[in-house]
């Protein structure tokens, strides 16, 4: 689907070069080359995630053991949207108490076009939105549309990049596994609740002040519970010894818009693209914030 998606990134970048000189000379995020997205491998344990559905619900990855989970990621800003309606179809043929469907969108406005698309679509599978690229970060990919099936001890068991459930051999592929039995003994662990996991990021951070990785985690437990003024907080420290972390000013962005400081928000966004031009998320998501019309005039009414 994206033939060109190297030689496009590449372009962009040399565009950006053009209308931002300073941007030439400007240091870049270590990730600057982004691998290309390859997925997580089969076999290995799903990472964790917690991600908010549409009625303000936090959704865990492993408050499903014991079922089968399709993760679908798309987004707003791709025609990977035009999915959802045969997804909708997909789900309710298969749905049952072993098999369940997560969307997760990748927009760092939250629901605010997200809605009308699952709304249009009349989706009745979990929609989730993750307005900080975590999935694509712990399951390595830098593009929607992505499909992973994880069994019920949490295992993956497809990892397929750029996947469209319209596309009969990816689909037969996925209800084939769908119906493997993988001898899968779900372990449900004691349900560990938002602040004891505050609790004990804080501590980790404290007692590994360098560590940017515990930094990030401690600020999106923060955001999850609502205290975006700590989460701030808390990246802009990491900012401080990380400045050229392109994930912590994109968290930055995210905690500032959510906080309602959306200027202030969308500069950080814009820092992040910088430092990590190659990353199509941050490019699509700060273009989708730009110039909605051009990725919404459906929703906006602007077509005929």
């Amino acid at each position: 689907m994206r033939q060109s998606f190297r030689q496009m990134l590449a372009a962009v970048f040399s565009l950006s070069i053009v209308l931002f000189p300073a941007f030439a000379l400007c240091e870049v995020d270590a990730s600057f080359l982004l691998p290309e997205s390859k997925g997580i491998p089969v076999g290995e344990l799903a990472p964790e995630f917690t991600f908010q559905d549409a009625a303000g619900k936090w959704v865990s990855l492993s408050d499903f053991r014991g079922k089968k989970v399709f993760i679908f990621s798309w987004s707003t800003w791709c025609r990977c949207r035009e999915q959802l309606p045969e997804l909708e179809k997909f789900y309710k043929q298969y749905k049952s108490d072993r098999f369940e469907v997560f969307a997760v969108a990748s927009d760092s406005q939250g629901f605010k076009w997200v809605k009308q698309y699952l709304d249009n679509a009349g989706a009745t599978f979990i929609a989730l939105v993750d307005p900080n690229n975590d999935l694509g970060q712990k399951f390595n990919f830098w593009a929607t549309e992505n499909g992973f099936l994880v069994d019920e001890a949490g295992i993956v068991r497809m990892n397929s990049i750029n996947f469209d459930i319209r596309n009969s051999v990816q689909r037969a592929e996925l209800v084939k596994l769908m119906n493997t039995d993988f001898k899968a003994q779900a372990q449900k662990g004691q349900k560990v609740t938002l602040a004891d996991r505050i609790k004990a990021a804080e501590a980790a951070a404290s007692a590994n002040p360098k560590d940017l990785a515990k930094k990030m985690e401690l600020a999106e437990l923060y955001r999850q519970n609502a205290d975006f003024a700590q989460a701030e907080s808390v990246l802009r420290e990491a900012l401080k010894t990380k400045p050229l972390s392109a994930d912590a000013h994109y968290r930055l962005g995210v905690a500032l818009y959510q906080k309602g400081e959306i200027v202030a928000g969308v500069k950080e966004w814009e820092k992040a693209y910088q430092l990590q031009p190659r990353n199509y998320i941050y490019m699509r998501n700060l273009q989708a914030y730009r110039n909605p019309r051009k990725f919404y005039s459906a929703l906006l009414g602007d077509e005929k």
